[in-house]
């Protein structure tokens, strides 16, 4: 005879029955049989002090819990965190425990915890890489490469997946990987090298499709060069058979995708995920909407229609005056104290400039 496994459990905080799975953090600690800490994601987040997350006493609140679940404190992994719940708006600790559970860290237990300072970079450098060292005058050839497709595939796997490859290939590398790398992908380590393996495949691909333009180009040779051109068409075709073959038993290729949850397709989904991964580029800019000038032709139609059916009287008008000017004026105080915000931040990036231009000379 067989038990269905409980569903729910009380907080020992709290004391409310809340779903397992979802209201209680995975705990690596012995003395938690269900392997999840016994207190909720709710109590947790008002119990610690987390008002100034780089504070000592924020710190220490934080390892009281780490030390009970039995997971690490990685000190790069909480500054990372303080700068993406800043730039999110998502709760802190969550976002925590959300990067300390990628595939890098998953078996770290407290003794692998790192205290030192290890700030990771926050600036999206561009990364200059020098090519034929060995002639450094004219014919010196530069790539360079935006890092920030780079910076995200090294943050959500922990190491280059291309460290050895061709500096000239990175850059489509590192952006055709980003897009294969969502939560089914990184959680599965044999599906991740599969995907690994499909991008430098089809960057072969492109090496052979290049080959036979250029060997193309030259017409009046082409029939010397038959043979050349089909050993490298026999060579895309096995290389592309093989991805084929390797996206299908990994249910990468959307047609074999067995773990594509719906709506991931959509615009939401898509945001979502973008958000998880951390990356800036995918929060919604609510200011542009707001002044598009679509949305503000759409509000002008919607109001002058609401002012055409409705037929005010005296009264209605003299108590929508001074709503209006309540407003006014409450938003005139908004914007003076935002000018003197934008001011003083003027000043400071000036201040800045001239002492970085100071250092320079």
């Amino acid at each position: 005879m067989t038990t269905n496994k409980p569903t729910k459990k009380p907080c020992l905080k709290c004391e409310k029955d809340k779903p397992i799975t979802k209201d209680f953090y995975l705990s690596n600690s012995t003395n938690h049989a269900d392997s999840r800490y016994p207190i909720c994601k709710t109590c947790i987040k008002n119990n610690l002090k987390l008002d100034e997350p780089m504070s000592q006493e924020a710190i220490e609140s934080l390892k009281n819990v780490l030390i009970e679940m039995n997971r690490p404190f990685l000190f790069s992994q909480w500054t990372t965190s303080v700068e993406e719940s800043s730039r999110t708006g998502r709760e802190l600790f969550g976002m925590y425990i959300k990067n300390i559970s990628m595939p890098q860290y998953r078996d770290y237990s407290w003794k692998d915890s790192e205290f030192e300072p290890n700030l990771p970079s926050t600036e999206n450098k561009v990364e200059v890489e020098v090519i034929n060292k060995s002639n450094k005058k004219e014919n010196e050839e530069i790539v360079v490469i935006d890092t920030r497709d780079k910076e995200d595939v090294i943050r959500m796997l922990g190491y280059d997946p291309f460290e050895h490859e061709n500096p000239n290939d990175k850059k489509h590398l590192y952006s055709r990987l980003v897009d294969f790398l969502d939560e089914s992908t990184l959680e599965d380590g044999f599906k991740l090298q599969a995907v690994i393996e499909i991008v430098i495949g089809f960057n072969q691909i492109d090496k052979i499709n290049h080959a036979i333009t250029n060997i193309t180009n030259d017409i009046d040779r082409l029939s010397d060069k038959s043979g050349g051109i089909k050993s490298l068409i026999d060579s895309k075709k096995n290389i592309l058979a093989s991805l084929i073959k390797l996206a299908e038993e990994n249910g990468i290729s959307v047609k074999h995708n067995t773990q594509k949850s719906k709506g991931a397709g959509t615009l939401t989904g898509i945001i979502k995920t973008l958000q998880e991964k951390g990356i800036e580029q995918g929060e919604l800019n609510l200011y542009d909407i707001e002044t598009a000038q679509g949305i503000r032709q759409v509000a002008d139609l919607s109001n002058q229609s609401i002012m055409a059916q409705l037929q005010f009287d005296e009264n209605d008008y003299t108590s929508m005056l001074m709503e209006q000017r309540e407003m006014i004026q409450e938003l005139d105080a908004k914007v003076t104290k935002l000018e003197e915000e934008n001011r003083l931040l003027k000043k400071e990036l000036i201040r800045y400039k001239q002492s970085d231009g100071d250092s320079d000379e």
